[in-house]
């Protein structure tokens, strides 16, 4: 059976910084590994070969033209109008926000957080978190912590990509279940399966199956992880997804009828 595949979590950049990671190449990847539609993410701030050009707008501006790709916005902690740059992220159209707590070096319980959380929760804009091990002090991203995100804001649908990677798997699953009777928290099945690239985030078919059994199919969605993976990380995942014997209305939901509902998008 064929799916229509509506990936997530696809990082594109300007061709005088990544030449290799455009919206072209994504494209590329796409029709190379039968998928139909995409979202992709705004580069971060520093990201840019140039200060003076907005991450968002650049990105709002490739991707104009593109009826298979949609954009996801990022934020800048560095300043102080977060709910501005929330504003600014849904009146150029976009789904959603992909925020990396590790790499952009914020709490993820901050009070600059949580105005960032209203603002998208006021906004039905849908967040995508970096989980699991990249580097930076933990304690600011404890995966366990994500439960008080969907606490206080119960309105507000978010996934956590990688979900929580090789050592906090255990946390992001507890999230999910503990959250299940709303349905707002999602596990990105994103770089979990290959272990020669990313053992860090590496899943077993175990655990991808507990994860189905306990999460169930209805919060999980699939990702790319676009530039790291390419063509033959993207076949690996898809085929084992394929191969851990789940029926065709959950693969439907995990490769792509879960985010279509989630964005509002037929």
């Amino acid at each position: 059976m064929s799916y229509r595949i509506f990936a997530n979590h696809a990082h594109v950049f300007q061709e005088t910084v990544r030449p290799h990671a455009t919206v072209v190449r994504l494209l590329q990847l796409m029709d190379n590994c039968g998928i139909e539609q995409a979202v992709c993410y705004a580069p971060f701030s520093g990201q840019m070969d140039t200060e003076e050009t907005s991450c968002n707008g650049w990105l709002a501006k490739e991707i104009e033209q593109q009826d298979r790709l949609f954009g996801f916005g990022t934020l800048d902690f560095n300043k102080s109008n977060l709910k501005e740059q929330v504003r600014q992220i849904y009146e150029l159209g976009f789904k959603g926000i992909k925020l990396h707590p590790a790499y952009q070096k914020f709490n993820i319980l901050s009070p600059e957080a949580f105005e960032a959380y209203q603002a998208a929760e006021e906004h039905k804009l849908f967040l995508s978190f970096h989980t699991g091990i990249h580097w930076h002090r933990i304690k600011d991203y404890d995966v366990v912590l994500f439960d008080e995100i969907a606490h206080h804001f119960p309105k507000l649908g978010y996934s956590l990509e990688h979900v929580g990677g090789y050592s906090f798997f255990p946390e992001a699953l507890a999230v999910i279940v503990n959250n299940s009777r709303v349905g707002n928290v999602y596990g990105g099945l994103t770089s979990v399966f290959t272990k020669h690239i990313s053992r860090f985030w590496h899943l077993t078919d175990e655990r991808l199956i507990e994860l189905v059994a306990q999460g169930g199919a209805k919060q999980l969605i699939f990702g790319l992880d676009f530039p790291y993976n390419l063509e033959k990380e993207t076949n690996i995942g898809l085929e084992r997804l394929k191969n851990l014997n789940l029926s065709d209305e959950e693969l439907e939901l995990i490769l792509g009828g879960n985010l279509r509902r989630v964005l509002g998008i037929e």
